[in-house]
Order: structure tokens, then sequence, then C-alpha cells
């Protein structure tokens, strides 16, 4: 396998619009006369978009994270990731402020992703703007190496960051996802890679909190709900039931929350399945105001 090449990035773009972190559910856009349109892959450091079906270079310079169109399973890991920064360059007269971070590891995939890219968030005390750079191509149960170089124009602290990745402009993975979610992803990807295992089940990747209901606030009771949900290949859940409850209040709301949840699909032999998972809810009742 070859690794890919140190690319050094300069550009800093302004950020139109940022939405909750809550899943693998942002799309990569530039706005482009006042129309905001997909950016489908990075090519020779250049967004390409699409207008009318056919990709082309963007000359926007504003871009946003917004809502995706739709879910696109986020069967990803990153075995090996390391996030480097320095501040300081040497030279024979001086020394001089150089802010660049350094990005590499590795990412697996479950399944054949195309035109995958990488964006680096930034958050500074006045704005926030990002950087982007085009990454290799995923096989399915092979590891592409990574190794990028961003040049900055503010010094970046921990925490001040988001990473993004992305095939064709809908987002895979980003590095405020819950921690049981990425670690599934891991041992998927690990298990897959070893030959341990050729069949998975379904992964939540987006779970909504249920409404606890309003009869019930007063009792401080908490409900224990469990759900059989029917998870299509693009990960919606199609159907729902209530198999067990600790009360008939606490039914209806978990429903609604689970209808609401999207899932990586179930994979067999490399294929996305339709599965059907029992998942468990804790309703917390709220909390008492002050």
């Amino acid at each position: 396998m070859l690794t890919p090449p140190k690319v050094m990035h300069l550009l800093v773009l302004g950020v139109l619009a940022i939405t909750p972190r809550a899943s693998a559910q942002n799309a990569f856009v530039v706005n482009e006369d006042g129309q905001l349109r997909l950016v489908k892959e990075i090519r020779n450091g250049s967004p390409q978009i699409d207008v009318d079906g056919k990709l082309q270079k963007g000359y926007g310079q504003q871009f946003a994270l917004i809502k995706a169109p739709f879910y696109l399973p986020g069967l990803v890991a990153l075995p090996k990731f390391i996030v480097k920064t320095h501040h300081l360059e040497m030279t024979r007269s001086a020394a001089r402020l150089n802010y660049e971070m350094e990005i590499r590891g590795i990412a697996k995939s479950d399944v054949s992703l195309q035109n995958c890219f990488f964006v680096l968030e930034l958050m500074s005390w006045k704005d926030t703007s990002v950087l982007f750079a085009r990454m290799p191509n995923l096989e399915a149960g092979k590891e592409e190496e990574f190794d990028l170089n961003f040049k900055l124009q503010v010094p970046l602290e921990e925490g001040h960051y988001l990473v993004h990745i992305f095939s064709d402009g809908v987002e895979l993975l980003h590095s405020k996802m819950p921690a049981a979610y990425l670690a599934a992803q891991k041992q998927k990807a690990d298990d897959f890679s070893s030959g341990r295992k050729t069949e998975f089940d379904a992964v939540p990747a987006r779970t909504v909190r249920a409404v606890y209901p309003a009869e019930l606030t007063a009792n401080v009771l908490e409900g224990r709900v469990k759900v059989n949900c029917r998870i299509n290949t693009r990960g919606q859940v199609v159907s729902a039931e209530v198999v067990e409850s600790n009360h008939p209040a606490f039914s209806e709301p978990a429903l609604a929350a689970v209808r609401q949840w999207k899932f990586d699909p179930a994979v067999k032999d490399r294929h996305l399945m339709e599965s059907t998972e029992i998942v468990s809810l804790l309703i917390k009742p709220p909390e008492p105001k002050r």
C-alpha cells in the first residue's frame, strides 16, 4: 500500500452555519451566487460541486455544515489517529511563529466508499473556519493511510477544532460522536479485517431522547422500555413496536423517539442488510425547577 504524500493546505474559509454534532448527518456545502451547492469531492485542492447532476469546480469562498439531505452510514473507523501541532519555526537569522497542524492515521471501512475527503473545523474566539483535503477512497476491508498538514493563521488549542470525514459530500464520522459509537465502529473494523466476524448487527449512530410523559412527572418514576425496530439498509427505522415497558404511559414517547433514531445498518459479507433490533430506553423525569 502506498502512503499518500503530505499535503499542505493554506486556505482558511468562513463557515456559514454549524449544525449540532449529534450524529453523522452533516453535509458540506459552498455558497455559489446565493445558492448552497453540495461539495461532492475535493480535487486538486478545490471543491467539486454538484450542479444539475454534474460536477464542476466551486469558486465560492463561504462554506457551511448543514443537515444532510439523506443519511449515509458511517461505516468507518480510525484505529490510528494522531494530531500534532507546531508553533515555532527556526531559521538561520531568527525564530518566528508558524502554526501548523499535522493529522495522520489509518482509516478502515466495512464497505467501499468513494470521493472521500477530510474537513478540519476551527473555532476561535471570533469566528469559525474550515480547511479541507482529499482522502484516499476506502475499499471494503482495507486500511488506507493518510497524512495531511495544514498551515494555520492562528494558534490552535485542544477542544477548539473538530475533525470530519465525508464521502460524496455526506459525513461519515466526526470527532465528537458518542464514545460508545466510535468504540463499536473500531471493534467492527477490527473484527472484520481480522476475519473473526463477517456479520454485524446494526449500530445506533444517532439517538433521540424520549420525552417524559407529563402525567407522570409528579411520580418521579423512571421509564424502562424495550422497542423492537425494523431497520432498512439506509439506517432508517421503518417500523417499531414496544415489547416491554414498566408503565403504559412510556410506550408512545419511546416509539416517537426511536422512530427518529439512525443506525449504521447491519452488514453481512460486505453488504448492507435490513435487520431487526431490540433497543432499550431509559426515560428519566425532568429535573425539578429551582
